[in-house]
């Protein structure tokens, strides 16, 4: 073997590592991509980046008179290798720095290559130096710059999630709306047509007609809601000041809130709190829709107990504070309770209906009529507490009275009869959450001949289905408990082969094809039509055949 004993000086190293160049970057790059995984793919341009200055910027070093003084180019060199590992999300600093290790190796492999000369200990020191100082500041400049990356993409994520979460809570308000509407219309399309029945009674007709106006007030209601919605995000509201009667509002209103309270077997309790003014100057319909919605909301969410409206005046301010015995909210549920497209959470929309709105209205109208809307408490199963404040002002020696507890006058429903023969001993099962709605299609098959037998939810519809025999049966999809999905996936399930139509306010076209798919027979979309229904209910019924057979209650079973 030939010995190595030529030391040449540092301008000569500078010279050969600068024709060694070449080697060098491909050794380098070899080595890189068997070693360092996030390499291993990296295009060629990609994985060099800026490692052929640094071996120009080492061979200066070697070159130069003063190789201790440190070089700015280099640092920029070395920040901008370490800038475009930090954008790759594949690097990480261990790999980093294993590229620099690999690039030192290469460079010595090929130095050390070099038969005819040998390296002084003070040439390897400038070399290791050079590298190590690389090193250093790969890391720290690396570690940096991949902070800021992490925290810029953790920015985007929260902000695509926080988007994703609004397009799905729109997409959920969206279809949510199209079954809060179409449920009171179809009640309202279908009463109508029994009233255009020639031998519909007295009794009967009155009764329709309470029904077609509780429902219109209540779409109503629900349009009023998204137009207000509209016109608080566009800052449009309108805000009246006008003299009017509280008396006369608190009075009528706590007249209906009793009365929807006696509905749902609870009790409505009316408390002035202080002396208050006879007449005041505000706005009377956006005060009577603060009041509906937050009452409402209680008497929605309390099955049992009380819901109390304490109404005081203090320094110009009304003070409305609703005190309920229902269900409570929960800590996750609070953040939401006062954004827009959001409700509790998806069950609560299903089992209590509504838009998901009131609240939100409520806290915009008190904060326009000068107040606000706060939860004051709530606690899970004991109930919740809700106080309104509005500003309002006085007329000039105004009567400032005592208000005793008001009282809610009560309603009776007249009984109904049905004729007509066209579906003359068809067994028919609704399930159906609605009353509005079980009413009108009992109505409807029951003139028709049918014999109806109801149901109120999924769970209790199953059970039907079980222990009767049936030649159809008609299921909502949106119901408490077990909704028709579940349904009907249990009735599948056991082998129940009898014909189910989906009943569906939702109008959404994926809602047809989701109904289909889980196991109806066919899809009805709410408002029901009576022609439509009793046309559906002929077909299914004849293309049953002889050889379809519902299945008895020793066959199937179910458990909640």
């Amino acid at each position: 073997m030939t010995q190595k004993t030529t030391h040449l000086d540092r301008s000569h190293v500078a010279k050969i590592l600068a024709t060694l160049k070449p080697k060098i970057l491909v050794e380098w790059e070899s080595l890189a991509r068997l070693q360092v995984p996030a390499s291993k793919h990296k295009s060629h341009y990609a994985l060099l980046n800026s490692l052929p200055q640094l071996i120009d910027q080492l061979v200066e070093k070697l070159a130069s008179l003063n190789p201790s003084l440190s070089n700015s180019e280099t640092t920029e060199i070395i920040h901008t290798h370490a800038e475009t590992r930090a954008s790759l999300t594949d690097y990480n600093l261990d790999q980093v720095i294993a590229e620099y290790r690999l690039f030192r190796l290469a460079i010595m492999n090929n130095l050390e290559s070099q038969v005819d000369f040998n390296l002084d200990s003070a040439i390897l020191k400038i070399i290791h130096e050079f590298i190590d100082s690389a090193i250093q500041k790969a890391a720290v400049w690396y570690t940096e710059l991949d902070s800021v990356r992490q925290a810029k993409n953790k920015e985007i994520e929260n902000a695509k999630n926080e988007a994703e979460r609004a397009n799905e809570e729109k997409s959920a308000f969206l279809a949510n709306m199209s079954h809060e509407i179409r449920t009171p219309l179809g009640s309202i399309m279908g009463f109508i047509d029994l009233l255009q029945e020639p031998d519909i009674s007295a009794a009967e007709s009155k009764n329709y007609l309470s029904i077609i106006k509780r429902n219109s007030r209540h779409l109503l209601r629900i349009i009023d809601d998204i137009l207000d919605l509209s016109k608080v995000e566009s800052g449009k509201m309108s805000i009246e000041n006008v003299e009017f009667s509280l008396m006369e509002l608190l009075a009528d209103f706590s007249s209906l809130a009793g009365l929807r309270a006696r509905e749902k077997g609870i009790e409505f309790e009316f408390k002035a709190e202080s002396l208050l003014p006879e007449f005041v100057i505000s706005d009377p319909t956006r005060i009577r829709q603060i009041l509906t919605n937050v009452v409402g909301n209680a008497l929605k969410f309390t099955s049992e107990g009380k819901v109390q409206l304490r109404v005081s005046f203090k320094e110009h301010r009304l003070i409305f504070r609703v005190i309920d015995t229902g269900r409570g909210i929960s800590a996750h549920q609070r953040p939401k309770l006062f954004q827009a497209f959001s409700q509790g959470d998806s069950a609560t929309s299903r089992k209590f209906g509504g838009t998901g709105l009131g609240l939100v209205l409520t806290k915009k109208m008190c904060q326009a009529l000068g107040g606000d809307f706060l939860l004051i408490e709530s606690k899970l199963g004991k109930g919740s507490t809700f106080e309104s404040q509005i500003v309002i002002d006085v007329p000039e020696k105004v009567k400032m009275i005592q208000v005793t507890q008001l009282q809610s006058p009560t309603i009776n429903t007249p009984d109904m009869q049905s004729s007509q023969k066209i579906l003359d001993g068809m067994r028919v099962l609704v399930v159906d959450d609605s009353p509005d709605n079980q009413m009108l299609i009992q109505m409807i098959l029951n003139k028709s001949g049918a014999n109806v037998s109801v149901a109120n939810d999924g769970l209790e519809g199953i059970n039907k289905a079980i222990s009767q025999d049936f030649d159809i049966v008609l299921m909502d999809i949106q119901m408490p408990n077990i909704d028709g999905y579940e349904a009907v996936r249990i009735l599948r399930e056991k082998n129940y082969r009898v014909p189910i139509v989906a009943l569906t306010a939702h109008a959404m076209k994926e809602e047809r094809s989701r109904a289909i798919k889980a196991g109806f027979s066919h899809f009805l979309t709410k408002p029901i039509e009576r022609t439509s229904l009793i046309e559906l209910l002929i077909e299914v019924h004849s293309s049953r055949g002889e050889n379809i057979s519902t299945a008895g209650a020793d066959e199937l079973s179910v458990e909640r």
